[in-house]
């Protein structure tokens, strides 16, 4: 049978990639290499107001919560239900599980954290009381309580350890989302009457290519296996979802890949993860059953615990499983060999 090398190009970074991957937290990590326990994963900043994550939420740039619940179905189940690399300003809300800042935090009235704090900068907490299991600080202690307790105490700041690597992930995920991008089409899409029928073919992995104007339209699944997962990659830069159906889409098994995007806009309700490491999501109220990485967040969507639990490494031809097991060495010949066929 004629191999197909794009697609064989694209299995072998995705064994290179995910197998071997680093794990973020401390629950078990899922076929992308992510804690399955982390409902939103953000390189850059983040607000939320007005809205909950059931899973953990990580954050490489400044936070802002208002209105809003971290960790809310799972609680202290996986360790930190906040990671925030920059600083923290928290209007009001619950963190549940342990919350740590690699700046300065902020606390507001209405804020309430059920989980120990660390932050390695300052500490503010504007007069309001902290509810926490302990509190620890690397800079300076400001707007205390006269009776806070517990007593936060003065730690150094390379003692508060994020635990996460969000640069080296972006990488890892952006590397990813290119292969997910470069795999060849296993299903087929048609347009009929304004709905985007995707036609899985009965496969194991399905794959489609849609535009960001396909995804403005309802979206129906059809003919899927008993395990299908299904990946959408999405071209385009400034993608807005609008607010209409999913039809078919199983909660853990569906997965839009959007490796060109710098804004996405949704605003409506389903169950699929998405996987943007540059893209701006603003969320307008919906509901999304999936894990969300991008590079920044804002909004009010509400994200529920449901960990992607496809499998994305397509199955390879029998013969290849040498060509396979040599990982990243023979990357270059194929790429060589793509070059000299085009």
């Amino acid at each position: 049978m004629k191999r197909n090398f794009r697609n064989l190009f694209a299995q072998v970074m995705l064994t290179s990639l995910v197998v071997g991957a680093p794990a973020i937290g401390q629950a078990s990590t899922n076929s992308l290499g992510v804690d399955s326990s982390l409902g939103v994963l953000s390189f850059g900043d983040l607000a939320m107001t007005n809205g909950d994550v059931q899973g953990r939420v990580a954050v490489g740039g400044n936070a802002t919560l208002s209105s809003y619940s971290i960790n809310a179905l799972t609680g202290s189940l996986y360790g930190n239900g906040l990671t925030v690399g920059g600083n923290l300003s928290f209007g009001g809300g619950s963190v549940f599980g342990n919350t740590v800042v690699g700046g300065s935090l902020s606390s507001n009235s209405g804020a309430s954290f059920a989980g120990t704090i660390q932050v390695a900068g300052n500490l503010n907490a504007n007069n309001n009381w902290l509810t926490a299991t302990s509190i620890s600080y690397g800079g300076s202690a400001s707007g205390l309580q006269q009776w806070q307790n517990p007593t936060p105490a003065s730690v150094s700041a390379s003692s508060v350890q994020l635990g996460l690597n969000f640069v080296g992930e972006k990488q890892r995920l952006s590397s990813l989302s290119q292969s997910f991008d470069a795999m060849s089409n296993t299903g087929t899409a048609s347009d009929s009457w304004g709905t985007m029928v995707l036609n899985a073919n009965h496969s194991d992995l399905a794959v489609f290519d849609l535009t960001s104007a396909d995804v403005g339209k309802n979206l129906r699944l059809e003919n899927l296996g008993a395990n299908t997962t299904v990946i959408i990659n999405v071209a385009g830069q400034t993608v807005d979802f609008g607010l209409h159906g999913y039809q078919n889409f199983s909660a853990g098994q569906v997965l839009f890949n959007l490796p060109q995007a710098t804004q996405i806009t949704f605003a409506s309700g389903v169950n699929a993860s998405f996987l943007a490491p540059l893209a701006s999501f603003s969320g307008n109220g919906g509901v999304i059953n999936g894990q969300v990485i991008v590079n920044g967040w804002s909004g009010s969507t509400q994200v529920n615990d449901v960990s992607f639990a496809g499998n994305v490494t397509a199955v390879p031809e029998p013969e290849t499983y040498a060509l396979m097991l040599a990982g990243l060495g023979v990357v270059g010949c194929f790429s060589r060999r793509r070059r000299q066929t085009a």
